[in-house]
């Protein structure tokens, strides 16, 4: 199952609706590139207002990754790179209850990036300015973030694999263990608000552990016109 894809399109991400035999719960998967069209914050946040509960990522605000892709397209002159934004959703204005699993980053509103967002910046930004250059945006993000539920993350910086990524990953997976346990027998629909390199996990262990599967029919949101 694809959840981001590069096209001659662009950039999408897929909303994905996961459901279980038996439960009246759902639980809807916004998986989220940190840098795109304020159309595609826009779009999620109409949508999240919907929802009954949110299990949001950490804080709502700069990525340094994010931040390192959308310099190498403007260093680049890549079409359409002065309209990308950071992430941006105000959670506090959609009136439903969100949850941050997540104790390393603590949840709300953050306007400053992080140690690891510097880092990020600092180390990404040639890497990435020399392959837009080369091979074009599209080839660019599709080697960045084309994710398929399949697909095996892998941090560019590894020492922060395991407490960026894997250490996330788990407290993710145990809140919504807590929340299917708690409320599964309630019509509820349950979003989650991560980056598109946790969706997989997600995916596999909730089918693996509840029997949770995708819905079909489900809808694709574009992030970056091309």
């Amino acid at each position: 199952m694809q959840i981001t894809e590069v096209s001659e399109l662009g950039l999408r991400s897929a909303v994905i609706t996961l459901a279980r035999s038996g439960s009246p719960m759902r639980i809807v998967l916004f998986p989220m590139v940190h840098f795109g069209l304020p159309s595609f914050y826009r779009q999620v946040a109409t949508r999240l207002s919907t929802c009954d509960l949110i299990v949001a990522e950490g804080y709502d605000g700069p990525s340094g990754t994010g931040l390192a892709y959308a310099i190498a397209y403007r260093l680049t002159r890549q079409r359409g790179a002065s309209a990308l934004v950071n992430q941006d959703i105000d959670y506090r204005a959609l009136g439903v209850p969100v949850v941050w699993p997540e104790r390393l980053t603590g949840g709300g509103r953050r306007d400053r990036l992080s140690w690891w967002g510097w880092l990020d910046l600092v180390l990404l930004v040639p890497v990435l300015t020399v392959m837009a250059a080369v091979g074009g945006r599209s080839q660019l993000l599709r080697r960045g973030y084309e994710v398929s539920d399949d697909t095996d993350p892998r941090i560019f910086l590894r020492f922060l694999q395991k407490p960026l990524l894997e250490e996330r990953d788990d407290e993710l997976l145990a809140e919504l263990a807590r929340i299917h346990d708690a409320r599964h027998d309630e019509a509820i629909r349950v979003a989650v608000v991560y980056g598109a390199a946790h969706v997989p996990t997600v995916v596999q262990t909730l089918c693996e552990r509840y029997g949770y599967r995708a819905v079909r029919g489900g809808e694709w949101l574009t992030v970056i016109d091309l």
